[in-house]
């Protein structure tokens, strides 16, 4: 039978690609983290049991997937990111921990690496690897865009009212033991202006938009029966001093808050669309809603109907597609709390929000495999891979054709 066409993707029908068989999977061994496609569609970066890895899944070649960090004698990997930046480079990020009973610090592996014209990673340019700890704390480092630094790229460290912002120092050699973050300014902005200081959650989630003109600040409220986002906009200053006043608050109650029931402490996940004209929001309930930024109008609201209070819904992997302004797609999992292994991936117009397309999951249950690992977009937006159980899977969005105009390709 033939398959019925799909008004959002090429082919409901995926291609897959093994990245590791789970038949080979050692109990020495971990899963595969932090998936990505910071470069071209195919090239795909990973880590696996302490191993950085560059994949092109689309390459029969015996060197894939190729070792770009191999594993640390002492040290534990937490997280990679690599980010493109300015001159034609690739930043790679990476954070570790001691892995030793008498080591328990926090280390920071930086490095600047040359883009092969083939847009794999090359020679490493610069690095630096080192301790963070008696800086800050390691988990509240985040990159963030600049445009007032030759690498194009600063980081963010968040604190109750304000955030530090550094840059990268590569002036010194690639021995030195000098930490590289150089504090270079800060963003400034009310975290709850509308309660009193003591009373500030220290589990909000702040976020800019792509223009950093517009910044959100999501909590859940004292009494745990109302999520809350803050909108900030921007007042004064430049990319690294910037001034964020506060301008309005939306209070949305959470549909099975109730005193026999325990409360949400999380805040609901936020993402913005690639021009910042308006945000998705993931409340705990399993309710999706998309807003338009400066009128606070709800665009939509995808699993409106609450389920049981035992029985929930959980998102994960929000995010709007890194495509053409305006021309984007809304991603997110649908998981059941009662069953992580099973769930739909939901793939939604950016534009109209009136098409819809679930792809619904069943993954083979297996002791230490927990089901989809990462939900991401290669540069274009073009293209949606999802990775459940060391399989990769791929799909390919529409292109133009006739209908609204909310499409990646062109």
């Amino acid at each position: 039978m033939d398959e019925p066409p799909s008004p959002l993707l090429k082919s409901r029908i995926p291609r897959k690609t093994v990245i590791f068989e789970h038949n080979s999977f050692r109990h020495d061994e971990s899963l595969i983290h932090d998936l990505h496609c910071p470069l071209r569609k195919g090239i795909i970066y990973y880590h696996r049991d302490d191993v950085i890895l560059e994949h092109n899944i689309h390459s029969s070649g015996k060197n894939e997937p190729r070792i770009i960090v191999p594993k640390h004698p002492s040290r534990g990997l937490e997280n990679i990111s690599f980010i493109h930046i300015k001159g034609n480079r690739m930043l790679l990020f990476a954070k570790y921990s001691g892995n030793t009973n008498f080591d328990s610090e926090s280390y920071l592996h930086l490095s600047i690496h040359e883009i092969h014209p083939d847009n794999r990673v090359g020679l490493i340019l610069w690095s630096f690897n080192g301790s963070v700890d008696g800086h800050f704390d390691i988990d509240d480092l985040v990159p963030m865009k600049s445009t007032e630094n030759a690498l194009g790229i600063t980081f963010g460290v968040q604190f109750i009212s304000h955030w530090k912002l550094f840059d990268i120092s590569t002036t010194e050699t690639e021995a030195s033991d000098d930490f590289p973050l150089i504090e270079s300014g800060r963003i400034d902005y009310d975290p709850n202006p509308l309660k009193s200081k003591d009373s500030v959650p220290h589990n909000s989630l702040v976020m800019q938009s792509p223009d950093r003109h517009i910044l959100l600040n999501a909590s859940v409220e004292e009494e745990g029966r109302n999520e809350i986002v803050d909108i900030h906009y921007l007042d004064s200053g430049g990319t690294n001093c910037m001034r964020f006043s506060f301008l309005s608050r939306m209070s949305i109650p959470i549909p099975w808050a109730q005193e026999t029931f325990p409360l949400p402490r999380t805040p609901p996940d936020l993402a913005f669309s690639a021009d910042g004209s308006k945000f998705a929001m993931a409340m705990v309930c399993g309710r999706v809603s998309v807003w338009d930024t400066r009128s606070k109008v709800p665009l939509k609201s995808f699993m409106e109907v609450p389920m049981s209070d035992n029985h929930h819904l959980r998102v994960e992997y929000l995010q709007f597609s890194s495509g053409n302004l305006g021309k984007e797609a809304l991603v997110f999992i649908e998981r059941e709390n009662s069953s992580s292994l099973l769930g739909a991936i939901h793939v939604i117009d950016a534009t109209s929000f009136e098409t819809e397309e679930m792809l619904p999951l069943e993954v083979e249950r297996r002791v230490r495999h927990k089901g989809v690992g990462a939900l991401f977009f290669d540069p274009s937006g073009r293209t949606l891979y999802a990775e459940i159980n060391g399989t990769l899977y791929e799909w390919d969005l529409q292109k133009n054709k006739h209908g609204p105009e909310w499409w990646i390709g062109e």
